[in-house]
């Protein structure tokens, strides 16, 4: 049994975030991304313009049908920009608050050919030699922003979910994800990772009328290759995006100033005075009183321009 992380000391704000993600600085040492996202481009045997289903239809003939090429040159590793995750806790008591905090994210598979590699209906139900998936098919794509318990900490997934059971008949690329997975062990030496699970453990003294925030930026490998069909069709340009082997993911806890008005009541001074945020317009209204928890829209937790009073640059493990 784990041992259960301290609660962080009530009464708080808890927000669900969605805001833009200028409002999260990256760190330092963050990389550039993976750069333009190429666009496929089907070809025949002689090099004239082919349609993309034409080959992936071919590679569901056989499981030897087509074989994937990986291009070193035009493959990286790299670091997505910041993106908000999960809450934010804002301490509207008049005292210090001790805050533990785990943070998880969770990273996936992408493709750029509808899901022909990254998708997993090919991997559940009956597949025949021809690639068809007898079953019923439901595909869900989600996004969710989990606010669990404050002691829990928060949670954010992005990804697709499908599921099958018998019924009916769905065709999916049996071989073109194969062909990947093969080339990907033989050019690495490592099994193909289609997501990844990673958190961080953090503790931090939240002042009064401060607020804490977390982003986190995915480790992710792109991969550019071409699938290949035995008559000699193929389908460049191919990119696939999956979390990092090589490098791990950061975790960015950022404490604000609390804006105007969120809390109520009076804000102590000295070391937890706000740092005022530029831009025009006036701050909001006071409340009718102290605050204890609710949900606010993200827009109004960090004021736009508003800089961070700290930031800490977290390592995640795997879990």
């Amino acid at each position: 049994m784990s041992p259960r992380r301290p609660r962080a000391l009530l009464p708080v704000l808890v927000l669900g975030l969605t805001a833009p993600l200028t409002l999260l600085a990256p760190p330092a040492a963050a990389e550039a991304g993976p750069g333009e996202t190429p666009v496929p481009r089907a070809l025949t045997a002689d090099g004239r313009p082919a349609q993309v289903d034409d080959v992936l239809k071919h590679c569901r003939t056989d499981r030897s049908a087509c074989t994937f090429t990986i291009d070193p040159k035009l493959s990286r590793e790299y670091v997505t920009t910041v993106k908000s995750l999960g809450n934010a806790v804002i301490n509207c008591t008049q005292s210090d608050m001790a805050v533990e905090r785990t943070v998880t994210l969770k990273t996936g598979t992408t493709d750029n050919i509808g899901g022909e590699i990254s998708g997993t209906i090919t991997a559940e139900g009956t597949v025949a030699a021809s690639g068809q998936v007898t079953a019923n098919l439901a595909n869900e794509t989600a996004m969710e922003h989990k606010t669990p318990q404050l002691d829990k900490g928060p949670t954010s997934s992005n990804g697709n979910k499908t599921t099958v059971s018998g019924g009916a008949t769905a065709s999916g690329s049996l071989t073109a994800r194969l062909a990947f997975e093969a080339a990907f062990k033989a050019t690495y030496s490592k099994s193909w990772t289609v997501e990844a699970t990673e958190e961080t453990a953090y503790k931090t003294t939240v002042h009064a009328h401060d607020m804490l925030v977390f982003g986190a930026n995915a480790a992710m490998r792109r991969v550019v290759g071409s699938l290949i069909a035995k008559t000699g069709q193929r389908i460049i340009g191919i990119a696939v995006d999956s979390p990092s082997m090589v490098n791990s993911s950061s975790f960015i806890a950022q404490t604000y100033a609390a804006p105007a008005g969120v809390c109520g009541g009076t804000r102590p001074t000295g070391n937890t005075a706000p740092t005022p945020a530029p831009g025009p317009g006036p701050a909001p209204a006071p409340g009718p009183g102290p605050v204890s928890a609710a949900e606010l829209p993200a827009t109004r937790a960090v004021p736009p321009g508003a800089e961070p009073k700290h930031v800490a640059v977290l390592p995640a493990t795997a879990s």
